[in-house]
């Protein structure tokens, strides 16, 4: 891993204008030096078009995405599991997606900030086994997300104005079943990572920016992406706020990017509680090796409320925040 983690402090977004654009599921194009992408008309536009597109945030919604129900544990494909108990088999599938995007242009205009809202509508799916009989249950979730791209201008080129900035860092993305169900809420608070001797930690994920520093074109803060080796180890801790006194389900989204992709159950070490507000604060750790993946990818937690899974009655309910990395 690649120098010291830290958070790098809010960016003064003074004077700045606001411009805003919403797209529904994916975007047609991509860089060309001789043509713009589809839709994309001005400078304001090819950011909104380009932070739409950076690796870190489509990978982030394959990363909290299923394309099968499986065990909870698993690794590319299905684990065995022991005859005499009863598997469960979930699945998040998402059916769309709207993205809207505002940029935020510094005064100076040499730097931006390019927010990139979504609205995630889908059906969490459950398969288990009812007096007997296989039983899949459906239930369908809308949860709302939020990640920063910045930029630094490179041009002023009026002729291939959608060349003239370059996205340089990104936060980190946070993900929130909207609105949070009543009596079944769950939210993360904090996350920690450590790996390579540095340590993470991170209370407010999208004022969490970390730094392309593979560019060396923004210097700001003190934040790299986290960069890792084949068989690094690596720990994470979450720090959840749950009003269910149960343990909730709890999972850690590693090695994003086809082919290889899994989750798995991160461990409750201890738990408080609840407060005036009826929550309970639970901690969770997991040790991971990270797996080789493909492109930029998305260390995420995923924290889901027990009744989510347990209960046929109850609604879903979710919170999840992803840390982008690199394999090198």
């Amino acid at each position: 891993m690649k120098k010291a983690w830290g958070i790098i402090g809010g960016i003064a977004l003074a004077a700045g204008m606001i411009i805003s654009g919403c797209q529904k599921n994916s975007i047609d194009g991509g860089p060309d030096s001789n043509q713009p992408p589809s839709g994309v008309s001005n400078e304001q536009s090819a950011m909104q078009y380009f932070a739409a597109t950076d690796e870190f945030v489509t990978n982030d919604e394959k990363a909290f995405a299923d394309q099968t129900m499986a065990p909870t544990d698993y690794n590319d494909a299905f684990q065995k599991t022991d005859a005499a108990i009863t598997p469960l088999r979930w699945g998040r599938f998402v059916t769309s997606v709207t993205r809207t995007t505002s940029a935020t242009v510094q005064s100076g205009d040499t730097m931006s900030v390019v927010h990139v809202s979504r609205v995630i509508n889908g059906l969490l799916k459950i398969k288990t086994t009812i007096g007997g009989v296989d039983t899949v249950i459906m239930k369908s979730f809308t949860d709302t997300s939020g990640r920063n791209v910045v930029f630094r201008r490179m041009a002023r080129d009026a002729k291939k104005y959608w060349l003239n900035w370059v996205p340089v860092a990104a936060s980190l993305v946070s993900g929130q079943t909207t609105p949070p169900p009543a009596g079944n809420a769950i939210r993360i608070t904090q996350i920690m990572l450590i790996g390579g001797g540095d340590t993470l930690t991170v209370t407010d994920p999208e004022a969490t920016w970390l730094r392309y520093q593979w560019l060396k074109m923004f210097h700001g803060g003190r934040a790299d992406v986290p960069q890792f080796t084949a068989g690094d180890s690596l720990s994470v801790s979450a720090t959840v706020m749950s009003q269910s006194a149960d343990t909730d389900l709890v999972v850690l989204r590693h090695g994003f990017g086809s082919p290889r992709f899994g989750r798995t159950p991160m461990a409750l070490v201890s738990q408080s509680g609840p407060d005036a507000g009826g929550f309970y604060t639970k901690v969770y750790v997991k040790h991971i090796v990270p797996r080789m993946g493909v492109g930029s990818l998305n260390v995420g937690v995923d924290a889901l409320t027990k009744a989510t899974l347990y209960d046929d009655t109850l609604p879903y309910s979710a919170s999840w925040w992803g840390i982008p990395y690199r394999m090198l």
